[in-house]
């Protein structure tokens, strides 16, 4: 067996496994264990180990909880906490473009969605915070108990290590995606119950702009919110069929096998493997709401509508900003193609 057939079997059972133990337990917010288990598991390179993954997910779970420190912040000095969270921002962006995306993503979280869950409740920031930290150490568990099953393949030393591409124009790169990210996160400190998915899928949306020039981004980013949407219906319509733990898991397992054919590149396309994983990521983000919902009794197509509604005037709103800024200040491109038509 190929080693990239390797590595979607241990993806898509490091998934149903995440699956397991975030339903199965009862978890608080299920479906964000499962978002950072992703994260994990198509991370590359050797798996961590499990005193290194306990040790990341309490330093991660100090650093979240740290991120309700910003509450008073906004309180009582707005301007000052919005200038902090903007040089945040950008360092961050940075740090992901040098290589550490997955630390940098996680690290924006802390300092986005977890104030912003600050200012409707404490105890809820601290929950949220909780529950990421858990996913990073359920990740790190079931991504070894994968490696074990389908270990890969031994690779030639130079042939296993790539070093990561650096872009064009990273500052310039960087400071995009503040200014994508920004405006949203802003407008949730406004209403953070309805905006707190929002802020999640525009962290989401800021890394993935980092490799995008404005010809690309319009369908890249509105084509994988649309993709998520539709995953979230097949997945609901699936367990529909035989709501149970069961269903569940294989549901979610044979969605994740079926989408890490494409983020491995297995299966050839016209999109690459950033649409997959964030069209996986608005399914997740859709999806365990939706259950949340149904358990509480609302309507969960209207509740659905909604949330898909916002993340597409969202992916517009990035697409638009990516375009603006390209036209006024272009990023990331090469010089060459900006007269390759002289």
């Amino acid at each position: 067996m190929h080693n990239a057939d390797r590595a979607v079997l241990r993806i898509g059972t490091g998934i149903a496994l995440a699956t397991l133990i975030c339903y199965g337990l009862a978890l608080p917010m299920p479906h964000l264990g499962i978002i950072m288990a992703w994260v994990v598991l198509c991370k590359p390179g050797e798996p961590l180990g499990l005193k290194k993954g306990l040790a990341g997910g309490l330093l991660l779970m100090g650093v979240m909880i740290g991120g309700v420190l910003l509450v008073p912040l906004l309180t009582h000095y707005a301007l000052a906490a919005v200038l902090l969270v903007s040089l945040l921002l950008y360092l961050l962006m940075l740090q992901g473009m040098a290589g550490k995306g997955a630390s940098a993503m996680l690290l924006i979280m802390a300092i986005t969605v977890i104030p912003v869950a600050g200012l409707i409740e404490q105890r809820l920031a601290i929950a949220i915070a909780q529950m990421m930290a858990l996913g990073i150490l359920v990740g790190t568990l079931v991504n070894r108990l994968a490696h074990a099953l389908f270990p890969p393949h031994p690779v030639a030393g130079a042939a296993a290590k790539l070093a990561p591409q650096q872009p064009e124009h990273p500052k310039r790169l960087a400071l995009r995606a503040v200014a994508i990210v920004l405006p949203v996160w802003l407008l949730a400190l406004g209403n953070p119950a309805f905006y707190i998915p929002a802020v999640m899928k525009t962290v989401a949306l800021g890394q993935q702009s980092s490799s995008l020039n404005a010809r690309e981004a319009g369908r890249e980013l509105l084509l994988s919110t649309l993709m998520g949407a539709l995953l979230a219906a097949v997945l609901w319509l699936g367990l529909s069929i035989w709501p149970s733990l069961l269903m569940l898991v294989l549901m979610l397992a044979l969605m994740t096998l079926w989408l890490a054919r494409r983020l491995i590149r297995l299966v050839s396309g016209r999109f690459p493997p950033s649409f997959w994983s964030n069209a996986w990521i608005t399914a997740l983000i859709l999806f365990g709401p939706a259950i949340e919902d149904s358990a509480s009794g609302k309507d969960v197509w209207l509740a659905a509508a909604m949330r898909s509604g916002l993340y597409l005037l969202v992916a517009g709103y990035g697409w638009f900003c990516i375009w603006v800024l390209d036209q006024w200040w272009p990023a990331g491109r090469p010089l060459a193609e900006d007269t390759s038509g002289d």
